[in-house]
């Protein structure tokens, strides 16, 4: 039995990652296959536990960068052996909603984590597991795609200060992705994603369809 495929989506929050794992699952469904979906983290009793934890109000600001990194990979290292490896080793089709290259991007370009120790935890953690394909997606317009898409917080918070700051780490977590995909680029697929879902969607689409008839060739 051939192995199976790991689909990644990645991006920061808000920029229609969601959207997009829907959609693919609505296409490959159409076409016969009958996907695995995943989140990161969670998609276990243990990792929506620690989900909880990493989402907690009380928490916010209380979590250092290495714990939280732990945390994640904590999460990750069950979701890849209690779901994705088995799955994979089926034959079948696995999307997951962030993987590795989120912690890469988020503690390691975001916070400031060593990015060689992130890389060897990242591959201990799933057992040397790399997505046959990772869609990225990225925001062109910054400032206004940040307001967008925090419109549900008190206007209080886009002070000069508070704003540059919450801004600046997006930038340095966008940053990273890109990096990451520039050296593998042929792991990658990248979107700006102010492109109409549509059009997403058919990049998308079209990328994972080749990717399938190659394999069964």
């Amino acid at each position: 039995m051939k192995r199976g495929f790991l689909i990644s989506f990645e991006g920061l929050d808000k920029v229609g990652k969601s959207t997009q794992v829907e959609l693919l699952m609505k296409h490959l469904n159409s076409k016969g296959h009958d996907p695995v979906l995943v989140r990161e983290p969670g998609s276990s009793a243990a990792g929506e536990r620690i989900r909880t934890i990493l989402a907690d109000p009380e928490l916010k600001g209380k979590i250092a960068p290495l714990c939280e990194f732990l945390l994640y990979s904590a999460s990750r290292a069950q979701l890849v052996a209690e779901t994705i490896s088995p799955m994979l080793e089926k034959g079948e089709i696995v999307i997951a909603d962030r993987f590795y290259d989120s912690s890469t991007a988020y503690q390691g370009y975001g916070r400031g984590i060593d990015l060689g120790i992130i890389s060897h935890v990242n591959a201990w953690v799933t057992g040397g597991l790399i997505p046959d394909l990772t869609i990225l997606l990225y925001v062109e317009k910054f400032a206004a795609a940040n307001r967008k898409a925090n419109n549900r917080f008190a206007p209080s918070l886009f002070d000069d200060r508070l704003e540059q700051e919450f801004l600046g780490f997006r930038k340095k977590v966008q940053q990273g992705f890109l990096e990451i995909a520039t050296r593998e680029k042929e792991r990658f697929l990248v979107i700006e994603a102010s492109e109409k879902k549509d059009q997403i969607a058919r990049k998308i689409a079209t990328r994972v369809d080749r990717m399938l008839r190659a394999r069964t060739k």
